[in-house]
């Protein structure tokens, strides 16, 4: 490397350095030369492979010591790994590339079937007129119709006559123009588009679903942080202490199932994946919570179930607002 030519004031932020090898400012090197390109591949290069150090060092980590990585980083230990959320983002960006790529990656694993749509293309006009003052009846039957009703009413009606205009669908229930109406009839020409058996509406679904997954994945963390915290609540951690363990599980997880992904396409070993990954959590758990067998399988089995339950909540909650996103 060639020698540096140091100079008195920081090049990057103006700071008065009298010839000092760094900014006290900033930290920039002290170097007044332009940058060769050799220079410029050697500095990119040597930033590179120290990140990806960590990476692997991370991933080596958490995958062989199961606990240690966030227990380490938990007791101050930072300049070894790769941070938590950091090292989550990377996984879950991984995982949700692999979905993209690979042949799993329908995440709506609904499959078309236009039995319903045909019979409705095949009905008479009197028999659409009759379908269609039934739809009306059990609307106006039901007691003080909120808004899931007009939903799936207005989805009926629109089944049977695609073409209807909002104004149409209003004046057929009685109703008035106003934010929640108009929105009701909103999703209901989605979900009608969707029963309709339109393939091409299942892939922008879907589609529209990948890039949302991200957030859907990173927001739940901190739900299942607090799930540690109430099972743990005699335990002397913070709450930012569970949200390492779960981003560091989480983003294990997220690897198991991207190199699942990328290389494997059969259920019975994703089955094996999950039961890998739930023994690994058990020891994780023992681990960093330090807590004897019989306890941290109690609280294993807890975490599981209730983990479940939450997910499968949060994640039916952002099925819906992506749909009425879209």
């Amino acid at each position: 490397m060639l020698k540096r030519e140091k100079g008195t004031v920081c090049l990057n932020c103006g700071a008065a350095i009298e010839g000092a090898n760094y900014c006290h400012n900033c930290g920039q090197v002290n170097d007044t030369r332009r940058l060769t390109f050799w220079e410029l591949i050697g500095e990119s290069l040597s930033n590179f492979f120290a990140i990806d150090g960590r990476i692997f060092r991370t991933i080596a980590g958490v995958f062989i010591r199961p606990g240690a990585v966030a227990k380490d980083f938990s007791q101050g230990k930072r300049m070894k790994y790769m941070n938590p959320v950091r090292f989550y983002f990377v996984a879950s960006l991984l995982l949700i590339t692999t979905i993209q790529f690979s042949r799993n990656s329908n995440i709506v694993n609904a499959k078309p079937n236009g039995d319903g749509i045909e019979q409705v293309k095949s009905m008479t006009e009197e028999e659409r007129e009759t379908a269609r003052i039934k739809v009306i009846d059990e609307y106006l039957g039901s007691d003080g119709p909120g808004l899931l009703q007009k939903i799936s009413g207005m989805t009926d009606l629109l089944v049977l006559y695609p073409e209807m205009s909002e104004e149409e669908a209003f004046e057929q229930f009685g109703l008035s123009a106003g934010f929640w109406n108009e929105f009701a009839f909103a999703q209901a020409e989605k979900a009608a588009q969707f029963a309709s058996n339109q393939e091409d509406n299942l892939e922008s679904f879907n589609q529209f679903l990948i890039s949302k997954l991200f957030w859907i994945l990173f927001l739940f963390i901190p739900i299942l942080g607090l799930l540690l915290k109430l099972i743990y609540f005699r335990r002397d951690f913070y709450y930012p202490e569970h949200i390492f363990f779960a981003l560091y599980q989480q983003g294990l997880f997220f690897l198991l199932s991207a190199i699942y992904n990328v290389i494997f396409d059969n259920q019975v070993i994703y089955i094996f994946v999950l039961l890998l990954f739930g023994i690994h959590l058990a020891l994780a758990m023992r681990r960093f919570y330090n807590q004897s067998w019989p306890k941290t399988l109690l609280k294993f089995s807890l975490i599981s179930l209730l983990g479940l339950i939450a997910f499968s909540a949060f994640f039916i909650l952002a099925l819906i607002l992506v749909f009425v996103l879209m």
